[in-house]
């Protein structure tokens, strides 16, 4: 295919209350057919923004409902290049570029960062507007393409990778995108691999409680769902004559439920006695029986606090179910207290985001 001189018609889309800026290169011939940005089938960069923004599927698939939803969501698209010669949609033939005047966006709108899609999006970005965003002190970030000649990347992981700028629109829609890719990841593992992973893990654990000083008190949970099975570690610190504690749910002022460690006996555990370990998320109203049987455990007696979560990232970042209740009680432990995650690898994302509020871990035990 021979180099065709191309030059960007498409007008970009933005208004004064813009606060991102998402850039291509070019438009690609199937684009230039439809008059709008990302208009190949194959292209999932419209998918991912009905992911992204909790959106029914094929929500987005005429040039009006994509305007709508860009301008309500605050973000503005368009193109680092005004033309360049290319053949067909490879970026990676691109020469002779000539650059787009973003300053016609940044002039108008308060824009805070510009999120690039693809490597030849980025480098270019980097090359042209390298210095006037920095000027602008604009945060720039390269995100993936979404082209469907991108096969490694699933639209799952795209979505992950995308979250950062949802990040900048919501927050909260942010941890739920990422919240529910990951559970799809983690709910869709083999059950014979959740339980071998369960088992190495618990193994590590059982390593850290073997550091423990003789009758401490260990914090662990009743796994839900497709959660790390902690069954072996919790045994294992029953045979060592440890306190062991799990979280219970109860009522406190203002109708709100407030997160509290009970102990249970070895007993009550193997008879599935305590109903909070049957039912973690339900309110828990103890009678004076109950108040005997699972003693409320003060969180500055706590020696080790194995947490769930839902997603991790290298930094000990870790993004809970959304209810706060870890991120509440964390700070009410004592210092030397040992804080762990407990997750499996397909866990682990990229970055997860963060708030204030959000409390980080020291260590995360993944297989």
């Amino acid at each position: 295919m021979e180099h065709e001189r191309v030059t960007h018609t498409i007008e970009p889309v933005y208004d004064d209350r813009s606060r991102v800026l998402v850039l291509g290169t070019m438009p690609s011939p199937a684009s230039r057919n439809v008059g709008f940005f990302y208009g190949h089938p194959q292209n999932r960069f419209w998918r991912v923004m009905e992911r992204l923004f909790a959106l029914p599927d094929h929500a987005l698939v005429d040039n009006d409902a994509r305007i709508s939803f860009l301008l309500e969501h605050r973000i503005a698209l368009w193109d680092v290049l005004a033309s360049c010669s290319i053949e067909g949609a490879a970026d990676s033939s691109i020469a002779d570029p000539v650059p787009n005047d973003l300053t016609r966006i940044l002039d108008a709108a308060p824009i805070s960062h510009v999120f690039t899609t693809g490597g030849a999006a980025a480098k270019l970005c980097r090359r042209f507007d390298g210095s006037l965003l920095r000027e602008r002190g604009i945060e720039y970030v390269a995100l993936p393409s979404t082209s469907g000649a991108n096969a490694r990347m699933r639209l799952n992981d795209l979505v992950l990778a995308y979250s950062v700028l949802a990040e900048r629109i919501d927050m909260r829609q942010a941890k739920r995108t990422v919240r529910r890719a990951v559970l799809a990841r983690r709910d869709a593992m083999d059950a014979a691999d959740r339980a071998a992973r369960s088992h190495k893990l618990c193994r590590e654990l059982i390593n850290v409680l073997e550091q423990l000083p003789a009758h401490a008190t260990v914090s662990v949970y009743a796994a839900m769902n497709s959660e790390v099975d902690l069954d072996e570690c919790i045994r294992a610190a029953f045979a060592r004559d440890l306190v062991v504690a799990f979280p219970c749910m109860q009522r406190a002022g203002g109708g709100r439920q407030d997160m509290v460690m009970r102990a249970v006996s070895q007993a009550d555990y193997l008879a599935r006695a305590a109903p909070f370990i049957n039912r973690p998320v339900a309110s828990f109203r103890p009678s004076p029986e109950d108040e005997r049987s699972f003693a409320l455990v003060d969180p500055r007696d706590i020696d080790l606090m194995i947490v769930p979560l839902v997603a991790f990232d290298d930094q000990g970042h870790r993004l809970g179910y959304g209810g706060g209740n870890y991120d509440s009680y964390l700070p009410q432990l004592d210092s030397g207290c040992i804080g762990l995650g407990a997750a499996f690898e397909t866990q682990r994302v990229d970055r997860v985001p963060v708030e204030k509020h959000d409390r980080t871990l020291a260590r995360i035990c993944c297989a």
